[in-house]
């Protein structure tokens, strides 16, 4: 049995967009089998089956041909609606790990484009980091040339001033909460640097903290270089499938999250991956993607009800 499900970006008005999004899903080559609401007047769960081969298609290539179908922007609709078409399965719901990005995902800035306003070279920096997470540049070599321009920056202060700056994404709390009382393991793995990376671990409770190390003189001035081996796509699948293989998790039960062409990697490496606001080329490829306010929806996408996840947060 496979699931559809619709997440509205605000509450409905009024009943006629959600009949307007059933009336769409019924054209498919589907049956809606049930629906049921995980949010009322905003999230619902179209439970689906007779898919109809042709040619002796296996599963796999009529849900591909499905998810294409799965257009929002074919529907007239007035409120952003996000689908996703995964399995209704007993996985869904009993994730083990889940495998953050940090910039633009569990916190709302770039890092990097905070400590370039130190040395006054944002614009720079904000234009090369665009084009590495919309897959226009290798990551490494932007990584290079965004550091580089970073050099002679005092850093004697700028960790704890910037932490004060720091905005967490709404539902952050919410969502880390829920996870744990699941006994969910939780991981930042981040292309920016490891000083933030530890402070949004240790304030969101999660278990792992994984990123880049600027190199500072011995006054504290950085240097422009990044020590040791830069956390880009490939580090970062790797560190995912290290985390679920010491944690004995398998991976169809390991979830990542990010909104950079440098998460697909360890996105397409484990069970489900979640585009979170993502660039276009991210959630083109991307097996879900989210477009709303609180990253704790992705609840609804693993299968909970406001109700459970009020009872979850509360225990």
């Amino acid at each position: 049995m496979y699931v559809i499900t619709a997440i509205f970006k605000h509450k409905l008005d009024s009943i006629d967009e959600f009949l307007k999004l059933k009336k769409f899903l019924e054209s498919l080559p589907i049956r809606i089998e049930q629906i049921k609401t995980l949010s009322k007047d905003r999230c619902y769960d179209f439970q689906i089956s007779a898919l109809e081969p042709e040619n002796n298609e296996d599963d796999s290539v009529l849900i591909a041909k499905l998810k294409q179908q799965l257009t929002p922007e074919s529907i007239d609709l007035s409120v952003l609606v996000d689908l996703t078409l995964q399995k209704n399965d007993e996985l869904r719901k009993e994730k083990k790990l889940f495998c953050f990005d940090m910039d633009s995902t569990l916190i709302k800035q770039e890092v990097i484009e905070l400590i370039a306003s130190y040395a006054d070279v944002e614009d720079q920096v904000e234009a090369i980091t665009s084009r590495a997470m919309n897959g226009e540049l290798d990551f490494k070599q932007s990584l290079h040339e965004r550091v580089a321009l970073l050099k002679g920056i005092d850093s004697t202060n700028i960790w704890s001033e910037l932490k004060e700056r720091l905005i967490f994404t709404p539902g952050d709390f919410e969502l880390m909460k829920v996870l744990k009382a699941k006994g969910t393991k939780l991981a930042v793995l981040s292309g920016g640097f490891i000083n933030l990376a530890e402070y949004v671990k240790e304030t969101l409770n999660l278990d792992y903290a994984f990123a880049n190390q600027l190199e500072v003189d011995d006054k504290g001035i950085l240097t422009g270089n990044v020590l040791g081996e830069i956390v880009d796509g490939d580090k970062k699948a790797q560190l995912t499938l290290k985390i679920a293989e010491d944690n004995d998790i398998d991976l169809q039960r390991v979830v990542c999250v990010g909104d950079g062409s440098n998460d697909l990697k360890m996105m397409g490496a484990v069970g489900f991956g979640v585009a979170w606001n993502a660039k276009p080329i991210v959630q083109q490829q991307a097996p879900s993607k989210l477009n709303t306010e609180k990253i704790s929806d992705i609840l609804y996408l693993l299968g909970y009800s406001d109700e459970e996840i009020e009872k979850l947060s509360s225990s």
